[in-house]
């Protein structure tokens, strides 16, 4: 089969090719108006960054799914670089929503750790790995499920625990499952009523953040959104156009015009008040296009002080606490598959479904 595969592909090499140098071509605005070709200078400043991301893996089995995070916080000063971690190994039964859920967990730790380390050090910048809006885009699969009476009741009675975890930060951890027995009394609503309540954790969790500081950047290696662009995304079209350093001109996306139109589970009027910053950037020449984004309106003189900012703990390219949190947490398929013997769930005939494969 691999090999009809394999003759397809020169049979179509051509077509293709010629199919995405014409959607190039046809690009209805000329890059040249937002792209500012220009070297990012490493700017000496006294200040303390921070640069964290996570991870996330699990195995199913016929029963349950074993899963494993990973969360890491980089804090650099200038001299040292401090680490905040947290992590967790738990198992999902039943496991609904798994992939979802576990994005959650992933981001909830991201937040938190990133904001313990705020607190800790002092911190002047902190760094995302990817992108904000994104945590705010994405609605949880309750939102439009559960019925509005549920929902209510449990903001009523759960919502102050989860919050008071916040207030106290003492001990990185996710409240929402841990609540999941005293939820028994949601019946046939029981699985889908924790769910929720995680998915409003993680706004919680990045409202209190952001509530704390907006000198947050998120940093995505890629992107889909054509702010900028018709159809190709706008990282595609500023990377074909310029191999040299600079950055685009910033663009202003307002939460409640632009980003999200449907009301906010808690602190509505907090999030669609939000106005980002979006612009994409390179360090240095020939290397990748970032997209940046910033949870305030900033004018391009403040971007090019983050950029110089940041431009002297890049390495190729890349800002290195980001590169080294991602490498530290990352959770391969061997490490699952460890975690999983370690657990002895290969010692009690535990079936996946795909051993006859």
């Amino acid at each position: 089969m691999l090999d009809s595969l394999y003759e397809k592909a020169l049979e179509k090499k051509d077509e293709l090719n010629d199919r995405l140098e014409i959607d190039f071509e046809n690009i209805t605005i000329d890059p040249s108006k937002f792209w500012v070709n220009r070297p990012i200078k490493e700017c000496k400043s006294n200040i303390t960054i921070s640069g964290g991301d996570g991870s996330r893996n699990w195995k199913e089995y016929l029963g349950f799914v074993v899963y494993a995070i990973n969360a890491e916080c980089l804090v650099y000063n200038g001299e040292s670089l401090q680490k905040i971690e947290c992590c967790d190994i738990d198992v999902i039964n039943p496991y609904k929503y798994v992939k979802n859920r576990l994005e959650t967990y992933m981001s909830i730790y991201e937040i938190k750790s990133s904001l313990k380390a705020l607190k800790t050090f002092n911190v002047d910048l902190t760094l995302f790995d990817g992108s904000l809006l994104g945590k705010l885009i994405r609605p949880s699969p309750m939102e439009n499920t559960l019925p509005e009476l549920i929902k209510n009741e449990i903001k009523f009675k759960y919502l102050k625990s989860v919050e008071e975890s916040l207030e106290k930060n003492s001990e990185i951890e996710i409240t929402s499952p841990n609540l999941f027995n005293l939820m028994e009394d949601f019946g046939e609503n029981w699985v889908d009523s924790v769910i929720y309540l995680e998915s409003l954790e993680n706004l919680l969790s990045l409202r209190y953040l952001l509530n704390e500081t907006k000198n947050i950047v998120g940093i995505s290696k890629t992107s889909t959104r054509t702010d900028y662009f018709d159809k190709i995304p706008d990282i595609a079209v500023f990377d074909r156009y310029s191999k040299k350093q600079g950055y685009s001109k910033p663009l202003y996306l307002e939460v409640s015009k632009s980003i999200v139109k449907r009301i906010f589970p808690v602190y509505d009027s907090f999030f669609k008040d939000l106005t980002f910053t979006i612009f994409y950037a390179r360090f240095e020449d020939f290397k990748n296009v970032m997209k940046f984004e910033l949870p305030y309106r900033a004018s391009e003189e403040e971007i090019i002080k983050i950029l110089e900012q940041l431009k002297g703990i890049c390495a190729d390219g890349y800002p290195y606490l980001l590169k080294k949190a991602h490498n530290d947490v990352v959770v391969r398929n061997r490490d699952i598959d460890a975690i999983s013997r370690i657990m002895g769930f290969s010692k009690h005939d535990l079936k996946t479904g795909r051993e006859m494969l």
